[in-house]
């Protein structure tokens, strides 16, 4: 099972990243743009995807929009410092399992790996 995280950040993303290896026993795949998260998604389908701001190509709610386009069953996650009502009304219909805070820690790894675990 692969989990690709889409991020300009990795090395701040260690912790959260290490957490979510460490509790679903994934392969991370990493991905710093647009090109390359909808290019791994077509060759290697992950299970899930984590879309992390700061993308040069746009925000992540917008790439979200488009992999629906290109797989429709992908589970995604999102890095937002919106508000939970916020998020729920600006992500509905894109079939996002989680927000993710905007500077995620381990045990922000750990809860999305048991939000994942009830989908795989």
């Amino acid at each position: 099972m692969h989990i690709l995280i889409a991020t300009r950040r990795p090395n701040e993303l260690s912790a959260f990243a290490d957490a979510l290896l460490r509790e679903t026993g994934a392969q991370l795949l990493f991905a710093d743009s647009w090109t390359n998260v909808l290019a791994t998604v077509k060759v290697i389908p992950p299970a899930f995807v984590i879309l992390d701001e700061g993308l040069a190509e746009g925000k992540p709610l917008e790439l979200a929009r488009q992999l629906v386009t290109v797989n429709a069953m992908i589970n995604t996650a999102v890095v937002s410092p919106l508000g939970a009502e916020e998020f729920h009304e600006a992500s509905e219909g894109l079939g996002i399992l989680a927000p993710v805070p905007a500077h995620p820690l381990e045990q922000d790894g750990v809860a999305l790996a048991a939000v994942f675990k009830r989908f795989m």
